[in-house]
């Protein structure tokens, strides 16, 4: 029996001592463009520490509506300039990601040597994101109204809702050249001709920030998020995916 009573004890304290870090998680959102960089993120994350993270990819706009009217987001990465515009949301904090850059990529079997080059006549369609709402569609827009092209280009342009739109369409030849982010153009590299980017003279600066919302800063679980994000394991990982 007294074995029976030291065997019960050391499995109550071994319960009562196990880590708990399964039962947590943390809710993020993103445009559709990051969601290769931030589920490779997300994923060293959960090995390193045992914190489930909750993921959602879309549309900004739908992810300001999902993150205003669910409450149970805990950050929502994107443009820092579009995340301080979103109505009703008040955000406790930014961290600071990295900077976005645009380029102008093009489907298999063409060449382009230099951004501009979007503009010859045998480029007959071109990919542009949501020119409202996302923010490598503005980007783009910048960038053919600075250079000159636009009025060459407008003709030719074919407005989708995301960044990922425009790869899709590039990776089946349905454009033949499209404006997109560099972390999107790096996802799809062996899959289509190739990329230049794009001077970032030629568009306003694009800061890719973790918006924190309101009661984020309290849980134990984002604590460890934001701490991740500064080792050089995801300073790497941002690197990669061309952050």
């Amino acid at each position: 029996m007294k074995t029976l009573r030291i065997l019960a004890a050391l499995a109550l304290l071994f319960t009562l001592c196990a880590p708990q870090a399964r039962a947590e998680s943390l809710a993020v959102g993103a445009g559709a463009g990051y969601k290769r960089l931030l589920a490779e993120v997300n994923a060293a994350f959960s090995r390193q520490t045992g914190i489930d993270v909750v993921e959602s990819y879309g549309h900004m706009g739908h992810m300001a509506a999902q993150a205003r009217e669910s409450g149970r987001m805990d950050i929502l990465f994107g443009d820092l300039d579009f995340l301080k515009g979103i109505k009703d949301l008040a955000f406790e904090d930014f961290l600071d990601v990295g900077r976005g850059r645009l380029v102008v990529a093009y489907a298999s079997g063409v060449t382009l040597a230099a951004p501009r080059d979007i503009a010859a006549p045998d480029i007959d369609r071109i990919g542009l994101p949501d020119t409202k709402n996302a923010i490598y569609g503005k980007a783009g827009m910048e960038f053919l109204t600075r250079s000159g092209l636009l009025e060459s280009v407008r003709p030719r342009l074919v407005e989708v809702s995301t960044v990922p739109q425009v790869s899709a369409y590039l990776v089946t030849g349905e454009v033949k050249a499209g404006l997109v982010n560099l972390t999107d153009a790096l996802g799809v590299r062996d899959r289509i001709g190739g990329f230049v980017e794009v001077d970032q003279s030629l568009y306003e600066p694009i800061r890719i920030v973790g918006g924190l919302l309101p009661g984020a800063k309290a849980k134990p679980a984002v604590a460890a998020y934001l701490r991740f994000l500064g080792t050089p394991e995801a300073k790497a990982l941002l690197a990669k995916h061309g952050l």
